[in-house]
Parts: C-alpha cells; sequence; structure tokens
C-alpha cells in the first residue's frame, strides 16, 4: 500500500492508523470521507478522537485532491513538517531580555496564522505559541502567509490555553487581550516587561474563560465604518506597539 504522496500527508488506512498510534504529535489533521463505516476507519475515528488530534469529514474530491491520488481509502492525515518548542524551552533561552510572546486561541484561517507569523518575526517576538487541537494546521498555505518567516520563528504547542496563561502569570508575565469594549488604548499600555498578547478565532474571539485569566484588555480605536479589524491586523497593530515601547 501506498503510504506517502509527499512529507507533508500520510494516506491509507493502515498507513494512517500506525502513524496517529506511532508519532501522533506528528499530525496536524485527519480528514474522514463522510462514510466512516469501515472497521479500520472506525478504529482511526476512535484512536483520534482519544488521543485529542484534530479530525475533520471530506468529500471524496477533497481527499483525492489532499492525497494526490485516489488510492487514500478514505482517510488522509497532514503531518507537521516544523518543529515544535516546550514553553520551558522558550522561556529558558528568551531572544529578549523581556520575553513577548504571541499566544493564537482557534484561527481557523490559515493565511492569517501565517501573518501573524511574520510580523511576530519582524517585531522581534520570542514565540507563537498554539494551542493543541484548536485552529488550523501549521501547513503549506501558513508556510505560504508567513512568507519565510515560518523558519526563523519558534513555535510553541500546549494543551491547555487556561494552565498556561497562569503559568505564564506566575513568571511574572503580563497578558493582554485585545478586545473592541475595553476601557484601556492598546497605547496606554505598558508592554515594555515580559509580555503575553491573545488573539481569539476570528469572529467568535477569546473564550470567556480566557478572558477570566488575563491581566487587562485593550481596544484598538475604530474611527471608520467597519467593527472590527482583522485578527492578524490586531496582532500587528500590538507587536508593534510593543516593539515601539522596547525601542523608545
Amino acid at each position: 500500500m501506498q503510504t506517502e504522496q509527499s512529507e507533508h500527508v500520510v494516506y491509507g488506512r493502515n498507513a494512517v492508523l500506525e502513524l496517529i498510534q506511532k508519532k501522533p504529535e506528528s499530525v496536524e489533521k485527519i480528514y474522514f470521507q463522510f462514510n466512516t463505516a469501515h472497521p479500520k476507519l472506525k478504529e482511526i475515528v476512535i484512536t483520534a478522537r482519544r488521543l485529542k488530534l484534530v479530525t475533520g469529514k471530506a468529500r471524496l474530491d477533497k481527499l483525492n485532491q489532499i492525497a494526490g491520488t485516489t488510492k487514500h481509502q478514505g482517510v488522509c492525515a497532514l503531518i507537521s513538517t516544523v518543529s515544535f518548542y516546550s514553553l520551558d524551552d522558550i522561556l529558558s533561552a528568551p531572544r529578549n531580555t523581556f520575553p513577548l510572546l504571541v499566544v493564537l486561541q482557534g484561527l481557523e484561517d490559515p493565511h492569517n496564522v501565517g501573518a501573524i507569523i511574520r510580523t511576530a518575526e519582524a517585531a522581534a517576538a520570542d514565540a507563537v505559541v498554539l494551542i493543541e487541537g484548536r485552529g488550523a494546521p501549521v501547513n503549506a498555505a501558513v508556510h505560504k502567509a508567513s512568507a519565510g518567516a515560518l523558519s526563523h520563528m519558534r513555535l510553541c504547542k500546549v494543551k491547555s490555553l487556561v494552565r498556561t496563561l497562569e503559568y505564564l502569570r506566575e513568571r511574572h508575565f503580563r497578558v493582554y487581550a485585545a478586545d473592541m469594549d475595553a476601557e484601556l488604548n492598546y497605547t496606554e499600555t505598558d508592554l515594555k516587561g515580559p509580555t503575553v498578547l491573545v488573539l481569539g478565532a476570528e469572529g467568535s474571539g477569546l473564550s470567556p474563560e480566557a478572558m477570566k485569566h488575563c491581566d487587562s484588555t485593550v481596544r484598538i480605536p475604530v474611527a471608520g465604518c467597519v467593527e472590527s479589524l482583522n485578527v492578524s491586523v490586531t496582532a500587528g497593530i500590538l507587536l508593534y506597539e510593543a516593539m515601539r515601547q522596547r525601542l523608545s
């Protein structure tokens, strides 16, 4: 049986099952056909859910496109070729005297994720932190949108956003989230010390539970007719304000 169409995709029932059993940490997302009646596909679904891997259903033409073949047997797995750091790795070797982290919760658009990674690298952030099982996989679209920055920016994956924010606050980080209803203007915020910028998903924003673990929310004024900014634009404004303050 064929197992790989490229270094980014594994397809076929036996190949995908072996992959998630032996190297689940390398899997970004698993796509199944809509009908998963086959016993092996059911086993893959059960195993993936037990391991809390990101899964999704796809039509036959989509699976053909992902695998590059019609011989995928109803399942394809996207593999990350990116090396992820642990949070302790990041904190033990910060790039700045006062680390600057960007945390993303559930961003679904890979172009937004890539754009934020690009801006974070340009603004000398220490790392971009992603939540396991939430948001877009770090795939070719993210690579392209980052315009090469993914090769230079350290990425970190964590299991729980809330526990991560608690952990960072215990280590004297100040945690800020963007909120259009916040009273504090982003330019009035002290971003010079150890700082975490938390950004929520497109449309829904940051979860209420995560908001409770932020030190403060900040707003970016909008003078035109639109109600809010794209999340990657918001990230860029906050990151460059942090860089401005740190260089002043």
